[in-house]
């Protein structure tokens, strides 16, 4: 039988496994005696022999089923789960994880299995005289027949029940699919808008209530598309805790992760988007914030890191935190690192606040090489989670506090496809700002806006605020008259609050985010294009990038009274 059109699925379905292994197998170090969590182990590298068997994977099958025997020793009781165990069973994993990518990449791989299934046929937990050596010649399908009668009957018993109603309406379906139906659902978006302006043009009741039906059609279609697209978080962070232990044990660190909020479903293209700046901030946390067990003891600390992954949602955004109780951020040696090295001078670093300080980590060329101060290498990929944040239209913040830990904050939309912003208008140009973005919008009467040295700032919640002019920054001017209310949006720039004055705000609508091509998508602060619903076509602006941290500081000193909002003295 020819079983080369269940290739992929094997290959899905067999990553998938390995990932809940890796994640069992470190939960099971701090509680071994937890048969779900045994069992789960069981189920999962049982699974991956089965499909290994039924494909003629042999090499993959045969490596899998030895981890099972090791593995139903423990279920059984015979062998305690210790981390000798959990050592064999990963370095299993890694080599099936690499076997199956020789798989999807249609290479015949050349791995030794040999030695390892003898180990874990031999391993017994204090000698390493187990059940019997192997030679290292036996051949892989004699290795991959069952040890004991009705093993596989067993293997069955304790998996998940199936064939049963949920399971049968359960289909995969390939992402290209996926993005078509979202792309065309965004269409009708766009398509939506343009009816509704027709409607209001032609001033015509049926037209405006056929519309209005549509309009609730295509926001059910969009709905059911993009959960279509939602995965839960726990799909991405399988392999975030045995990736924490390999790097805190290899740093010769203590140190665990716990992650909140894996049920929580996000957007596919956005978890795609999100899983490599979690993996760089969550090594930045192993190896630059977790001190070593004596350094933590002699704090009066737990000798093991505690880092903690928390995924929530907060109305129209997602929220992704990264906490760890390591040794912090001294802003101090982040500002005498950046100058160092070049990134800023010395007057603008003096000049620096604690929070602004702290978002050095994110400027390109920020490391701790050559460094050996203790918070320095911070910034490592720090620079590429901010890339990756400001691409989907987030932000990003950084606290830290000396001694006890630092914390990095992702502010995200749920999907990087359909987006809610905000319409504002800078002299010949309307602009979009993705809602995300913006801390909060305001509506400044001209007694408000005071002269700072050679800046214009206003008050915001306690914060003096630099103003700078939207359209000036674009140059596009503005056309707003002057003397009546200065509308601003207030947004996050590295560390610092920014006021955008602009023209006026049109309102807040639904837009379809379309990438930009060259030479456009080399522009700094644009994210993207949309059409509205009159055929206009407008840029998405990311707005944190549009004035740098260093920028911002030239930028407010420079500009006179008024040259910030519009020329006209505040």
């Amino acid at each position: 039988m020819d079983m080369s059109p269940y290739r992929e699925m094997f290959i899905a379905e067999a990553r998938e496994n390995l990932e809940r292994m890796g994640s069992d197998i470190v939960a099971l170090e701090k509680d071994a005696a937890n048969a779900d969590l045994i069992g789960s182990l069981f189920r999962s590298v049982h699974s991956i022999k089965g499909m290994a068997a039924s494909m003629e994977y042999q090499g993959i099958g045969g490596l899998a089923h030895r981890m099972e025997d090791l593995m139903d020793r423990v279920r059984k009781g015979r062998l305690s789960f210790d981390g000798g165990v959990a050592d064999l069973l990963l370095a299993g994993a890694d080599l099936l994880g690499h076997m199956i990518d020789d798989v999807a990449a249609g290479r015949a791989g050349d791995h030794d299995t040999a030695e390892l299934i003898k180990k874990l046929l031999a391993y017994d937990g204090t000698t390493g005289e187990g059940e019997g050596p192997v030679s290292p010649n036996t051949p892989a399908e004699l290795l991959s027949q069952p040890s004991e009668p009705g093993r596989a009957a067993e293997g069955e018993r304790n998996a998940p029940p199936h064939g049963n109603r949920e399971e049968q309406r359960t289909v995969r379906v390939r992402s290209d699919l996926l993005d078509r139906l979202v792309n065309m659902a965004g269409e009708l978006v766009t398509c939506k808008n343009r009816l509704t302006e027709l409607g209001k043009e032609l001033e015509s009741d049926r037209l405006r209530g056929t519309v209005n039906e549509l309009a609730g059609l295509v926001r059910e279609l969009r709905n059911e598309v993009m959960a279509v697209r939602m995965l839960p978080f726990g799909s991405v962070c399988e392999y975030f805790p045995r990736m924490v232990r390999d790097l805190a044990r290899q740093g010769g660190k203590q140190a665990s992760l716990v992650i909140e909020g894996k049920d929580q479903e996000l957007d596919r293209g956005m978890l795609e988007l999100l899983t490599d700046p979690l993996v760089h901030i969550l090594r930045n946390a192993v190896d630059h914030g977790i001190e070593s067990p004596a350094i933590r003891a002699a704090a009066g600390k737990d000798p093991e890191g505690r880092i903690g992954l928390t995924v929530r949602r907060q109305r129209d955004h997602i929220l992704v935190t990264v906490e760890d109780d390591g040794r912090g951020m001294d802003p101090e040696a982040l500002v005498a690192s950046a100058v160092a090295k070049g990134l800023i001078g010395a007057a603008e670093g003096r000049g620096m606040g604690p929070q602004e300080a702290l978002m050095l980590s994110c400027l390109p060329g920020f490391s701790t090489a050559g460094t050996v101060t203790d918070v320095s290498g911070r910034g490592v990929g720090m620079d590429a989670v901010q890339a990756a944040v400001r691409q989907v239209g987030g932000a990003l913040a950084i606290g830290s506090e000396l001694g006890k830990g630092s914390r990095v904050t992702l502010r995200l939309p749920l999907t990087v496809a359909i987006i809610q912003a905000l319409l504002v208008a800078c002299g010949n140009l309307t602009l979009a700002v993705p809602v995300t973005a913006i801390h909060r919008t305001v509506e400044l009467e001209p007694n408000r806006i005071r002269i700072d040295g050679k800046r214009s700032v206003f008050d915001l919640e306690g914060e003096t605020v630099p103003l700078v002019g939207l359209g000036r920054i674009l140059g596009s001017g503005d056309s707003r008259p002057a003397g009546g209310l200065v509308p601003v949006i207030a947004a996050d720039v590295q560390g610092g609050t920014v006021g955008f004055a602009v023209d006026s705000f049109l309102g807040q609508t639904e837009v379809f985010v379309k990438p930009l091509g060259r030479p456009l998508d080399a522009v700094r602060g644009l994210a993207g294009g949309a059409i509205l619903g009159d055929g206009r076509v407008v840029f998405i602006l990311d707005i944190s990038t549009l004035v740098t941290p260093i920028e911002r500081r030239r930028m407010v000193s420079t500009h006179q009274a008024g040259n910030g909002i519009g020329g006209k003295a505040a």
